[in-house]
């Protein structure tokens, strides 16, 4: 819809304009919560730069492998010059590689620098779907990640991406929506858990709700590469990936409570 916002006369991208706001937004939630987590003020801030990064070389990888069968395909045609090389790592990334790359990250200075883990969990968990929203609308603006066509939908006129002039289900703005409700949820979670000791328990149930979400509205998707295998989507898999794993963990939690 908008793929460049200029400001004065500067043409930024709509899509990382976006990104950076939901970053913003992260932070300010997060520093308006620290206290009752007791997380130091430079650990808050390193733990969201060194996520940040993370992200970004997971959500690229996961979109590298997720075309690797197209690459296969087009080497003898590829003109491997840097222009090249320069497109193929500027565009397209894939949120699940992005949420574990920052994960793993996080996860990674917490063990370095001897913070709980269970704590931050449940201190980060709210910031991610917050996040993801503006990342989202980005989406939506840039006309990436876009809908399959319909009677009723949105039609682009200026994508880069996107078929421009057909109807497309909105489904960028859709999972904005679901990813505000689930830190609405989130914070609800956090609000009756409080006084308690952090168990890890917000990340979990973040996992659980947007692997959901995810699942359904991958159905919706029009993009491209979707990488499916077996009727499914690479997202559609890890999604149920997430969903066995945190069956396998409560299953594990029950299974103690018994003994």
């Amino acid at each position: 819809m908008l793929p460049f916002i200029r400001i004065f006369q500067y043409n930024i991208p709509s899509y990382w304009l976006m990104c950076m706001l939901g970053l913003l937004a992260a932070i300010i939630l997060l520093y308006a919560r620290r206290g009752r987590f007791q997380f130091a003020s430079d650990d808050t801030l390193h733990i969201v730069l060194l996520g940040a990064i993370g992200a970004m070389i997971g959500a690229k990888t996961l979109y590298l492998i997720t075309i690797i069968p197209e690459l296969i395909q087009l080497v003898p045609q590829i003109d491997w010059s840097y222009r090249t090389i320069e497109l193929l790592f500027s565009g397209g990334y894939v949120f699940y590689g992005g949420l574990i790359g920052g994960l793993l990250a996080a996860a990674a200075y917490c063990r370095r620098y001897r913070l709980s883990l269970r704590t931050a969990a449940d201190f980060y968990a709210p910031a991610l779907p917050l996040f993801h929203a503006f990342g989202r609308i980005g989406c939506f603006l840039a006309g990436c990640c876009w809908g399959v066509e319909t009677p009723w939908g949105v039609a682009f006129k200026e994508s880069l991406a996107a078929p421009n002039g057909v109807p497309l289900f909105p489904v960028q703005l859709v999972e904005a929506l679901c990813n505000l409700a689930i830190c609405a949820v989130l914070l609800l979670y956090e609000r009756r858990a409080r006084g308690r000791q952090p168990t890890g328990g917000a990340l979990i149930l973040y996992a659980a709700l947007y692997a959901c979400v995810r699942f359904i509205l991958e159905f919706w998707r029009g993009d491209a590469v979707r990488g499916h295998f077996l009727f499914l989507s690479t997202s559609q898999w890890i999604s149920i990936l997430f969903l066995f794993g945190i069956g396998i963990y409560f299953w594990k939690i029950l299974r103690r409570r018994q003994v």
